[in-house]
């Protein structure tokens, strides 16, 4: 069975140079060969720089969700180089890597390879905002003392994501007589979406302390990554999470890091644990007991500047060399005015004061992680205690570190100069009784500042329920629409960025796209 499919560009620029724009992609049309198992795409790309770009072909099953179906065998117009043009083309046997019938998301990703600037994206950062952040989320944040706050604090962060486009969602996990919530929110890597690299802080605090260093300091820069990391593209997913019940004994990191999703690989977790002390007084550094035995030359460089508290410590495994090492280096570029003093411990030899935060859990399943800390009550003298306040916090050091994390992850998630099309084909072979939404549409742009523009192509007379929901599943907009009285357009400037779900639905059988408002 053939069918024939003329798609609407969906189309997601984002400008990120006013010298050099991305290239711009367009699906013109769809060939499926089901009796073959064959797609084939034509399409156009264009380049202001008439620059050669990379072509990337993606597939989805799960509405766009996550694009890691196997595209290897793909021929045509697709890697590097292709010159831009129109009557491009991307040849596809499917036969054992689609190996279910019903909808697909076809991705055609062009990236012109223009260098990004990281450090553009490190001088963001903004110590004024940083304070004006950190000063509306102060105060006890714990699940028995101050519930009120702490859920607050847990709507901030929520909400901060979904403003930033991010896949946002509440991760429930149960504890003693409370429900423990880590607040997560992704953004997806245009062509790698399986390679993951997180960005945490915990939000929680003990019962008597307001927390603005233990772990507000963390918490803010959790978000100020999250609002300028999400302004780009990257060939790899981001993740940013706020861990709850820390100071309950890791519960959260501990949980999610025991529910990971199988087909994902982590690059490596940048978890930062209290980052805003910082003291240039002589002996305002401590170490534990022995510390000097096991991390002599730790020790040695902090005796050497009259052990004052003005750096950042880098917490690593030997396991993990590389990712200490990537810190290292991107904080030594693009913030120079940090100082790191780095640990690897050895993975059989662990003092217990390094175990202490959420990245602790991370080693345990084998994953590349750091703590990024100012070290606790080493250095600060109201860790745990009324006395953790804003005034108490040097936020041009905490910003030093927040950049240092966001080069640090950028780096690894490999920002990416590219825009994307996409279109939606049904596969019905292998079951002839299988029955999918007799309709055909093409929907533009995506992602969208203002409407969603809906074009039906062959569908069967009749009314359709067209629906916007949100990432939760709750209904936003709704509408019966006839396909064959022509385009639809939904108002999507109405509603917060943020990811969304585009439901059409016959009463009998739907489609769904994932659509993002930005």
């Amino acid at each position: 069975m053939r069918h024939f499919f003329t798609l609407f560009l969906v189309l997601s620029s984002f400008t990120l140079s006013a010298q050099n724009q991305p290239p711009t992609v367009t699906i013109q049309e769809v060939l499926l060969d089901e009796g073959n198992q064959t797609l084939t795409i034509n399409y156009d790309v264009t380049d202001a720089e008439s620059e050669a770009v990379e072509i990337f072909f993606l597939v989805s099953a799960d509405g766009g969700s996550n694009f890691n179906i196997n595209t290897e065998s793909a021929t045509g117009d697709v890697g590097y180089p292709i010159s831009p043009g129109t009557g491009k083309q991307i040849s596809w046997n499917y036969a054992g890597a689609i190996t279910d019938i019903g909808e697909h998301q076809l991705k055609i990703v062009a990236d012109d390879r223009y260098e990004i600037d990281i450090q553009g994206m490190v001088d963001q950062v903004d110590s004024n905002l940083l304070h004006q952040r950190l000063a509306d989320i102060v105060g006890v944040r714990h699940y028995i003392a101050n519930l009120a706050n702490l859920n607050r604090c847990r709507d901030t962060i929520e909400q901060s994501f979904l403003n930033y486009g991010l896949e946002t969602f509440r991760q429930n996990f149960p504890y003693s007589n409370t429900t423990g919530q880590n607040i997560i929110g992704s953004l997806k890597g245009a062509v790698e979406d399986d390679a993951v690299v997180i960005i945490d802080g915990h939000y929680d605090t003990v019962n008597n302390s307001p927390g603005a260093d233990d772990n507000g300091t963390a918490t803010i820069g959790v978000l100020e990554a999250a609002r300028i990391l999400s302004q780009y593209r990257f060939k790899k997913t981001l993740r940013f999470i706020g861990f709850d019940l820390e100071e309950a004994g890791l519960r959260g990191s501990l949980y999610y890091s025991q529910h990971l999703p199988q087909d994902e690989t982590f690059l490596g977790v940048l978890n930062m644990e209290m980052i805003g002390y910082y003291s240039e007084e002589p002996n305002s550094q401590e170490f534990p007991t022995g510390f000097n035995l096991l991390y002599p030359a730790a020790y040695q460089a902090v005796a050497n500047n009259e052990f004052r508290g003005d750096f950042i410590t880098n917490v690593g495994l030997q396991n993990f060399q590389s990712l200490s090492d990537s810190f290292d280096a991107a904080a030594a570029q693009y913030v120079p005015e940090l100082k790191v003093i780095p640990i690897t411990a050895n993975p059989n030899l662990i003092p217990p004061d390094l175990l202490r935060s959420d990245h602790s859990p991370f080693w345990q399943a084998g994953i590349p992680a750091l703590m990024l800390t100012n070290s606790s009550e080493f250095r600060n003298p109201y860790y745990h205690t009324v006395n953790d306040t804003l005034g108490a916090i040097n936020f041009t050091f905490m910003s030093r570190v927040v950049k240092a994390v966001i080069a640090t992850a950028a780096e690894l998630a490999e920002p990416q100069h590219s825009t994307e099309a996409t279109a939606t084909v049904q596969i019905t072979t292998g079951s002839e009784h299988q029955h999918h939404l007799a309709c055909t549409y093409f929907v533009s742009p995506n992602p969208t500042g203002g409407a969603l523009n809906i074009r039906f192509g062959e569908c069967a007379p009749g009314r359709l329920d067209v629906e916007l929901l949100n990432i939760q599943g709750q209904r936003l907009w709704q509408v019966s629409a006839q396909p064959l009285m022509g385009p639809l357009q939904i108002p999507a400037q109405d509603f917060p960025a943020g990811v969304y779900w585009l439901r059409l639905s016959d009463g009998a059988f739907f489609s769904t796209q994932r659509i993002i408002v930005q």
